[in-house]
């Protein structure tokens, strides 16, 4: 069991699932909703404590409707919360998503008020964290516990081009961008196989960390011995892509933190968000570690 700390945003997430996207001024009725708890540090603690590590996160959330049902769900897996901030009058992020049926993909309207840790916030920790895991939010506290545990692994879910990322790339151990980072930093329309070399050379610029660039439905990217790799995904049937980048990053430190090779570790990491989207919702939709491990033993890769 690896001591783990997660920092960063929890939001409430409605899924409507709906038959088209609806077309501007118009009324439609839903096929099914899920509502929980969601973010992307809020969901790799959860799934990290579901698969029996010892997770804290440090967060903030209020105390109205949504913030109960958030700090009932930690409280139920098991995500220590007692250095996260949960106040009264703060407005809980909320976000609705709207899944078709049609092709799995999802559209999200949200809303954060703002970061709630105090300028004076300091955590009081129970434990040293072996692993670190940042989403990009709550960045001044970030680099703080970054400085202070230089010895934990650190893994960066870089989603979108924000400066908060290029800041932070160069405090951790795995910097793990998304595709749309990547194609906005290098500048790029479209990631293309020619691209792989360059892309890698521009973004070490940013950190010296191992860095992976995660493509969607083509896998992901990754350098070995001087030479960029790119590692196809698992075959899945896309109902519902919610989460799948949250639970990527909780699954590859699952694995970082076992012992697994990278490789090894994104090819759990990749399984377990293949298994991920042919559900509906977030955390509703994290498989089991046994559906995981069957996953990557029958090796059914798209090309």
């Amino acid at each position: 069991m690896k001591k783990i700390l997660c920092i960063g945003q929890s939001t409430y997430d409605t899924t409507y699932v709906v038959e088209n996207y609806p077309k501007e001024n118009s009324k439609i009725k839903a096929k099914a909703i899920y509502e929980m708890g969601g973010g992307s540090a809020g969901n790799s603690a959860y799934l990290l404590a579901k698969y029996g590590e010892e997770v804290s996160i440090i967060t903030s959330f209020g105390t109205d409707c949504f913030g109960i049902k958030i700090k009932e769900e930690y409280e139920r897996i098991g995500v220590d919360l007692k250095n996260s901030v949960i106040e009264d009058g703060y407005v809980t992020p909320s976000f609705t998503i709207m899944t078709s049926m049609e092709n799995g993909s999802r559209t999200i309207v949200g809303y954060r008020k703002k970061n709630l840790l105090p300028e004076d916030y300091k955590p009081v920790y129970k434990n040293i964290p072996e692993i670190i895991l940042l989403d990009g939010y709550e960045v001044k506290t970030a680099k703080e516990v970054l400085k202070e545990f230089p010895e934990a692994i650190s893994v960066l879910d870089a989603g979108g081009l924000k400066q908060e990322f290029i800041e932070l790339g160069s405090l951790v151990t795995y910097f793990i961008c998304s595709e749309d980072f990547a194609r906005d930093y290098c500048q790029l329309e479209r990631i293309e196989e020619k691209d792989f070399e360059k892309l890698f050379q521009k973004i070490e610029k940013i950190t010296d960390g191992t860095i992976v660039v995660t493509l969607g439905n083509r896998g992901c990217l990754y350098k070995k011995d001087g030479k960029v790799f790119r590692m196809p995904t698992f075959k899945a049937k896309v109902v519902d892509t919610t989460a799948a980048g949250d639970i990527f990053h909780g699954a590859f430190a699952y694995a970082i933190g076992n012992g697994y090779s990278l490789e090894e570790s994104l090819a759990f990491a990749s399984a377990t968000s293949s298994l991920s989207v042919e559900k509906y919702g977030g955390r509703s939709s994290i498989p089991e570690l046994g559906e995981v491990h069957e996953m990557i033993a029958k090796n059914e890769r798209l090309s």
